[in-house]
């Protein structure tokens, strides 16, 4: 149940930020998918590697994502990584650490919420860059992680559909 709710959750948000204006230019960042992808995952393992080793039995990054309109001429890349707790583990409190760790750090916005199903969540979003995270807990003892990159072109015909 908890997993439909986050996914519908990431669905409301993807909603509300695609019609935002975008955060960089309109001629895009420069970087290539490839770039932006590569950026975006290390960003989820450092969000990873700031739980306590002792209470983490997995770290699972998928592999490949796909991509979202920013606007008519660019695209963002999204993934998502999941890590699972060692049971009995508060995962809030765990978010609440992390989340902690950004907000002093500087480096993101950062911003909360309790969902439809009072799951709490955390929000990192680059005011620079655009790239945004969302952590909290997905199914039960599991911290989902989804992430979005900063916008970028893709190459002249290139087909922005499939996984990236």
């Amino acid at each position: 149940m908890r997993r439909y709710l986050a996914a519908a959750m990431a669905a409301c948000l993807l909603i509300l930020t695609g019609c935002a204006p975008p955060l960089v230019d309109e001629e895009g960042s420069g970087v290539t998918w490839e770039q932006a992808k590569a950026t975006t995952q290390a960003t989820e393992l450092r969000i990873a590697a700031l739980i306590p080793e002792a209470l983490v039995v997995t770290v699972d990054q998928n592999d490949k994502g796909g991509l979202f309109s920013c606007d008519e001429a660019r695209h963002r890349w999204k993934g998502i990584t999941k890590i699972t707790l060692a049971p009995g583990t508060d995962v809030e409190a765990v978010t609440r650490q992390v989340e902690a760790h950004f907000r002093e750090d500087g480096e993101f916005e950062v911003t909360n919420y309790l969902d439809m199903a009072d799951v709490y969540v955390a929000v990192l979003k680059s005011p620079e860059m655009g790239e945004e995270y969302l952590f909290g807990e997905g199914d039960p003892g599991v911290i989902l992680i989804d992430s979005w990159s900063e916008c970028f072109a893709l190459p002249e015909g290139m087909y922005p559909g499939g996984d990236f």
